[in-house]
């Protein structure tokens, strides 16, 4: 399964695999600041098509120096760097650390935080995005006796008065499960990205599609948009992949399909909710930009009578919806002379108010 996942993630032994580094430390403190140690740091690289993991231990914090000067050494020949939560936490407090003791840290070309995909495709899914539940659920190896983040700076504390180093193998241990569930979660986020649909384990088809979206890949996002649609369980959810799979049409300037997908979801969600109210009103916006006004004019009319019957009284509805609604309706309607009940409603309601 580690072959699988290096490979998916791009690091055969046909490239350039020295320059990739996955990268995970443990800190004296979980609110980093100044005062942080990073007293282990581990790295998991390739040589060939072997996996080499890593770790640098502070084994008294005079010795800090030494361990950076053994880091920028590594970091000098790394190219792509991967961490989970590295950009707010483990490469600031080491960015801290190499300041504070005079040293330059080495740039990296490109850093990728595994937790913004882990976040976007599982947290909905399993109610969390942590690595160690990442590792059960996701990657299918569960973790026993591991020991809790929490407990791993006072572990380190009672090291350097005890010197005993068997009080540590637990966080050393740790933090190797860490380094090979992050090179195994990096190749499954690169196999749902280059192909979603042949997934392994339930996905956030929303989140997928986020995250296809910002890689240019809008066909893809389309797919998974359209995907959550169908799975949505609530109205909310429904809504809100609605929503960027119209942005999506727009971003391929496909209006047609834009305004098509909006008249298919106005036929099918039938519930008296406000949810339909704003899918009539895109209905609305699509038919006006096609150029059929009087069909434009008449669902605005319908979502206006619903909001109405929903909101009939001030504040109208989320965002103004009733006002934003009877501008519509008004502009829509001049020069054909046509009246609306909703629109009267409206009025008279405006008008008690004065």
């Amino acid at each position: 399964m580690l072959g699988e996942a290096l490979e998916a993630v791009g690091t055969g032994p046909s490239t350039e695999t020295a320059h990739t580094l996955w990268l995970d430390t443990e800190t004296t403190g979980l609110a980093g600041g100044t005062g942080t140690y990073a007293f282990l740091v581990g790295l998991a690289y390739l040589e060939g098509q072997a996996l080499i993991t890593e770790q640098f231990l502070l084994r008294r914090l005079s010795a800090e120096r030494h361990l950076l000067a053994h880091l920028r050494d590594r970091l000098r020949r790394t190219r792509h760097l991967v961490t989970f939560n590295g950009c707010r936490f483990d490469w600031p407090i080491l960015e801290a650390r190499f300041v504070l003791a005079r040293q330059q840290p080495e740039p990296v070309d490109e850093h990728t935080d595994l937790i913004n995909p882990a976040r976007r495709l599982w947290h909905r899914i399993f109610g969390t995005h942590r690595l160690s539940a990442l590792d059960a659920e996701v990657l299918g190896a569960p973790r026993y006796d591991d020991v809790p983040g929490w407990q791993i700076p006072m572990m380190y504390v009672d090291y350097l008065r005890s010197a005993d180093r068997t009080a540590l193998e637990p966080v050393l241990a740790h933090n190797k499960a860490d380094l090979l569930a992050m090179v195994m979660l990096h190749g499954e986020v690169a196999r749902v990205l280059r192909d979603p649909f042949a997934a392994r384990i339930p996905l956030d088809w929303e989140g997928a599609g986020v995250l296809l979206a910002r890689r240019d890949d809008h066909r893809g996002a389309m797919a998974c948009f359209e995907r959550a649609v169908q799975e949505a369980d609530e109205p909310c959810a429904r809504w809100r992949a609605l929503r960027r799979l119209a942005r999506e049409h727009r971003v391929l300037h496909d209006e047609e399909g834009r305004r098509a997908r909006w008249e298919t979801e106005a036929a099918v969600w039938t519930s008296r909710d406000r949810f339909r109210i704003q899918v009539l009103e895109e209905v609305a916006k699509a038919r006006e930009r096609a150029g059929d006004r009087p069909g434009a004019r008449r669902v605005a009319t319908e979502a206006l009578d619903l909001a109405l019957s929903i909101y009939p009284a001030e504040p109208p509805g989320p965002s103004g919806l009733v006002a934003r609604l009877t501008r519509r309706v008004v502009r829509l309607g001049k020069g054909d002379g046509k009246g609306s009940a909703g629109l009267d409603r409206a009025g008279k309601n405006a008008g008690g108010r004065a």
